[in-house]
């Protein structure tokens, strides 16, 4: 009950802050239609005596007055839904933005990356919709004790057997409670099977992918993973309905007991001579109407209940983000990288794994210098990257910016003199204004800068094509569709808003350009690289595979297994004849054997 009683003060409260008079109203008509029940109850059992006694005038009195507390009855209940409705999409509204941004809301990505993160979060979008519906629950449970306790009253003054239910009622209350917890715990179990049912829908139905399951015939494939994860969330789910059905029925057939003790005490008083017959049917209404107002309110009861779970969970996550948010200030930023970036023993692991992706790296990034990062998949490219744009902090080691340790340094600031283009970019389908804009929130809105932008990327013509208010995509709006391409070169435009980085990234930035495309980012890359290395002693550091690509960088830094193995300039590393060597030799067997 406590639970129950923290998440109704918490969620009530927010409400209150967001339309108080949304809440009022609501809960207002919610009591005075409490109140009608048992009062039409009184005023049936009234008439039957007035009836039974030849009191026309007291009879008609109290039909006025039954009609009157059943038109409330029916009435009354809607015109509260309409206000707490609209007062329950406002909190789901809330908990959404809410939610957002404490996803975002980190300084660092390491553990937003992890899997057991996403079902985190997909639970908690599931409670979302959970605490919505807690709002209107609250005040439903609200009025349903007011309902109770008036319903008990006017039942004692007829007999005290009836009381019996208030306390058989505890019964169900209890087990109803251990029911929801035990289905929760279920549910929240199971989270991983449904993030994997959701992805399959997804993969099966997105344009993206049914080109090559349309080529590949693997639909029927994709249909018989899903059904085995349904499988095993139906067994799971199953078992738990079951035990939560036998609770629950067991705490009703208790007060179905209680409930015909009731009505058959009254009976007896009434052979006796000690109740009239208005008080029979005024028992008899109010009993059968407890019954139903009990299960409503265990039913409530259950609804609040897994809100507050849910509540729990969203304020535990809301209370991690914010350990893990470092205070504002620490050290400031160094306008100029000095001599460079340096990397001190800088060991990476993934949370609650044991293996390094990044072993003790030692590393000098020259100051104004070019530098290609090369190795095999999972070599730890990406995750180096990750670190040096103080995406993830290291395990280990530190990362030294003109003598100033970036662990010192608030995260938000140092990203804010950085600039990177990943391979997977994301494509912003907004204007493309603000497509390009806001990777730099500053000049969001300025066509200037944006232009100045494109310029830089070389997608002048694209820009003047589609026009700044152009739409990009058709998520929301029937926008231009791009290719892969032109996404790209729309990534690259957005990356160089931010005119002077001390760091400039770009992962596989040509990854879907094709030869002529992929020359004139080369060439936009190598001017930009020169401006910022002119302007700010800037380093310029990228991912590729493309060995004809990377001999164009001033240093070359070769990957292993997390560890550096090899750095130095082209020549030198094809003249050491190392693993750089290696793959230089056979990337260029491939164009040969193409030629």
């Amino acid at each position: 009950m406590n639970e129950v009683l923290f998440a109704l003060g918490r969620l009530l409260a927010i409400a209150w802050r967001l339309d108080r008079r949304r809440l009022l109203v609501g809960g207002g008509l919610l009591v005075a239609g409490s109140v009608a029940t048992p009062l039409m109850a009184v005023a049936a059992g009234r008439l039957v005596d007035a009836v039974l006694d030849g009191a026309g005038t007291t009879a008609v009195v109290w039909a006025v007055v039954a009609g009157l507390a059943l038109t409330g009855e029916l009435m009354l209940g809607h015109f509260a839904h309409l206000s707490y409705f609209a007062l329950a999409e406002l909190l789901e509204e809330r908990f959404n933005r809410d939610l957002v941004r404490l996803v975002n809301g980190t300084d660092h990505l390491d553990r937003t990356d992890d899997p057991a993160f996403a079902d985190r979060v997909d639970l908690l979008r599931q409670d979302v919709m959970q605490v919505r519906t807690a709002v209107q629950s609250g005040l439903q449970l609200g009025a349903t004790a007011v309902q109770v306790l008036l319903t008990a009253l006017v039942l004692s003054t007829v007999s005290p057997w009836p009381l019996l239910l208030a306390g058989v009622a505890v019964v169900p209350v209890l087990l109803g409670r251990r029911a929801e917890t035990h289905l929760e715990q279920v549910r929240e179990a199971q989270s991983p099977t449904t993030r994997g049912i959701r992805h399959l829908r997804r993969l099966a139905t997105s344009p993206a992918s049914q080109k090559e399951i349309r080529l590949s015939g693997g639909a029927d494939f994709l249909l018989a993973r899903q059904r085995a994860l349904l499988g095993r969330y139906d067994d799971a789910m199953t078992r738990a309905d079951v035990r939560y059905a036998l609770l629950r029925t067991v705490g009703q057939l208790v007060f179905g007991l209680g409930y015909i003790a009731a009505v058959v005490g009254v009976f007896v008083l009434a052979g006796q001579g000690r109740a009239s017959a208005g008080d029979v049917v005024l028992t008899v209404t109010l009993a059968t109407q407890l019954s139903v107002q009990m299960a409503t309110g265990i039913a409530l009861l259950g609804s609040v209940h897994r809100a507050a779970v849910g509540l729990r969970r969203f304020l535990a996550f809301e209370a991690e983000v914010a350990a893990g948010v470092a205070p504002a200030g620490g050290a400031p930023v160094p306008a100029r990288t000095g001599d460079g970036i340096h990397l001190h023993g800088v060991t990476f692991r993934y949370p609650d794994t044991d293996r390094a992706a990044l072993s003790e790296v030692d590393l000098h990034l020259p100051a104004g210098t070019s530098v290609a990062l090369v190795g095999e998949n999972g070599a730890g490219k990406s995750t180096l990257l990750k670190l040096l744009t103080g995406l993830y902090r290291p395990t280990a080691g530190r990362v030294v910016v003109e003598g100033v340790d970036l662990a010192d340094v608030e995260p938000a600031a140092w990203r804010a003199r950085t600039a990177a283009l990943f391979q997977d970019l994301a494509r912003v389908e907004l204007s493309l204004q603000h497509s390009v804009g806001v990777g730099r929130l500053a000049d969001v809105d300025s066509p200037q800068a944006v232009a100045a932008a494109a310029a830089r990327a070389d997608v002048g013509a694209l820009v003047a094509e589609v026009g700044p208010d152009g739409v990009l995509g058709t998520a929301y709006a029937d926008g231009r569709d791009l290719s892969g391409g032109q996404w790209q070169g729309i990534g690259f435009a957005r990356t160089l808003m931010r005119a002077d980085p001390l760091l400039l990234v770009l992962d596989e930035p040509a990854s879907a350009l094709d030869a002529m495309a992929e020359q004139r980012l080369v060439d936009a890359y190598r001017e930009v690289a020169a401006d910022v290395a002119a302007t700010v002693g800037g380093v310029t550091l990228f991912v590729t595979h493309r060995m004809s690509t990377v001999r164009l960088a001033d240093r070359i830094v070769v990957l292993d297994q997390g560890r550096v193995v090899e750095q130095g300039t082209h020549d030198e590393l094809v003249a050491a004849g190392g693993r750089y060597a290696e793959l230089w030799a056979m990337q260029s067997r491939a164009y040969a054997a193409e030629g």
